[in-house]
């Protein structure tokens, strides 16, 4: 936003200061601020300014595990070990003796119904296995081992079966999740900071980073899990590995399609083949839009949209495969009912996860808005060209007295509308620039005087109309100004000026 106009404006928006349940505003300065009120029941991820993907509202707990390096003075006022199990210098070693499973105890360190993020690491690996009841997926070999559980029992039992090896760093910390804190997303190369907005969406893949869980189906693959790090910058991502040509790693979804909807499929890749990512033959029939968007960490999330034309009960088939022989880091696994791949949705515990609804609304006050005139102002872009109504307003909290700035339901469609009790007063649209890129939108209302401007130029007028009475106007929200129509996408900047602004102003502020 042009600098020089900043102290015209007595509202704006920039990606800034939030905290669980409200947006704050850059201005009004002073009391009372009319923050934007907003919701979401669920914690999101989003790219930071690292270019790195992270959980909003994700946290860690402290450790939880006592003596989980077994270097305290003496690990047996700790750990209940069973027949194979000894302590040495910094570990627990198991001897493979018995045939049968020997457990090393620490009681009362989870609760039963909460999830943790568990790790261990295994060193001198002979033979055998471990694995932690809650988490049932065993593991060998040396390396450092990281899984999700949600606890069944209070007590952490590691469990070697015939394991011959030994065993360090134990640690189980609680994920604790804090809903309705907005997100502020950088673009993949970290760059154009945005209030980010998407509607609810579920990832259907119960595993989306464990590929060697059994519901993934491996045809000549090889997976090597939790040995390279990932877009989130930790070491949880996995390396598959083709030994052949045309050998693939799939997951099957039954579902009901419809004629004309959609579903998406992703995944990042430290690969942009183009062919890497498919839907398999028993997927119902359609038409596919793909894309391939790149990180600045060596990742690159691949994603394709099939909208069906044959609406059946069947399987949709995910499809990670190579045309040649490579072997390729792989992570974040999604599928969902949408006609666009959304931010990434973990599911980390075999089941499958929703994201929330997101909601900004209840900013501004009469006295803050000049009914009279103004200018509303966004930088915003669209998460997908999908024909469907997203809008940004400034009203009574109906539809009735309103200005509002809409992405419509044509491709590339962009809308803006003044009406004043009930009745149209001014209309203007354009069809000449693509939504899903950042655009500067500046709407102009004055009696008899609209204008609509974008990226510099004014593209549209209307000379006759009316405008409003004294204090009509009190709320500005990303929707249509009585809760339908929201607006799902990325907001740079948003702005209300309670005059309206001269065509220079206007040139310098979209501009």
């Amino acid at each position: 936003m042009a600098e020089g106009l900043l102290n015209k404006a007595s509202i704006i928006l920039t990606p800034t200061g939030y905290k669980a349940g409200t947006l704050y505003n850059v201005a009004p300065i002073d009391e009372p601020y009319e923050d934007f009120d907003f919701a979401r029941a669920s914690v999101a991820s989003r790219v930071n300014s690292s270019g790195l993907v992270e959980m909003v509202g994700r946290t860690l707990s402290s450790e939880l595990v006592t003596c989980g390096d077994f270097s305290c003075a003496d690990p047996n006022d700790y750990w209940t070990i069973e027949n194979t199990w000894t302590f040495g210098s910094g570990v627990a070693n198991g001897n493979g003796a018995n045939g049968s499973s020997e457990q090393l105890v620490q009681s009362n360190v989870t609760t039963i119904g909460k999830t943790y993020l568990v790790s261990y690491e295994i060193l001198n690996y002979v033979s055998g296995s471990l694995f932690l009841p809650n988490v049932g997926s065993v593991k060998s070999g040396n390396g450092i081992h990281t899984e999700y559980i949600t606890a069944t029992q209070t007590d952490l039992k590691v469990t070697g079966i015939n394991f011959n090896g030994s065993i360090t760093n134990v640690s189980f910390k609680e994920i604790i999740d804090t809903n309705n804190i907005p997100r502020i997303s950088y673009d993949s190369n970290g760059e154009n900071g945005h209030i980010l907005l998407e509607p609810t969406s579920t990832n259907l893949i119960p595993y989306s980073e464990d590929f060697s869980d059994s519901s993934w189906i491996k045809v000549g693959v090889t997976i090597t899990s939790n040995n390279a790090v990932s877009p989130d910058g930790t070491t949880n991502a996995s390396t598959v590995s083709f030994s052949a040509a045309s050998q693939y790693l799939l997951y099957n979804k039954n579902m009901t399609t419809v004629i004309g909807e959609s579903v998406s499929i992703s995944i990042f890749a430290d690969t942009n083949t183009s062919d890497f990512l498919s839907f398999g033959g028993a997927t119902p029939s359609g038409t596919d839009v793909s894309n391939i968007e790149t990180l600045n960490n060596g990742f690159y999330r691949h994603t394709l949209t099939r909208t069906f034309t044959v609406a059946t009960t069947n399987t949709v088939q995910f499809i990670i495969w190579d045309a040649s022989v490579g072997n390729y880091v792989i992570w974040g696994a999604q599928l969902e009912e949408q006609s666009y791949a959304t931010s990434y949705i973990p599911t980390l515990t075999g089941s499958t996860v929703t994201r929330a609804t997101e909601t900004a609304t209840g900013a501004g006050s009469a006295t803050l808005i000049n009914s009279t005139e103004g200018v509303l102002y966004a930088e915003i872009a669209a998460l997908a060209d999908d024909s469907t109504l997203k809008s940004i307003s400034l009203s009574d909290s109906t539809t009735a007295n309103r200005v509002i700035i809409n992405y419509s339901n044509q491709s590339n469609r962009l809308t803006v509308d003044v009406r004043v009790g009930g009745i149209g007063q001014a209309f203007m649209q354009t069809f000449s620039y693509t939504i899903t890129n950042l655009l500067k939108i500046a709407l102009k209302y004055k009696q008899n005087d609209f204008a609509l401007w974008i990226n510099g130029t004014e593209v549209a007028t209307d000379n006759s109309g009316s405008t409003f009475s004294t204090n009509t106007l009190n709320t500005l929200a990303f929707n249509n100004g009585a809760d339908g129509e929201a607006f799902y996408g990325k907001c740079k900047a948003l702005a209300v000026f309670d005059e309206a602004l001269s065509d220079d102003e206007l040139n310098n502020l979209t501009g």
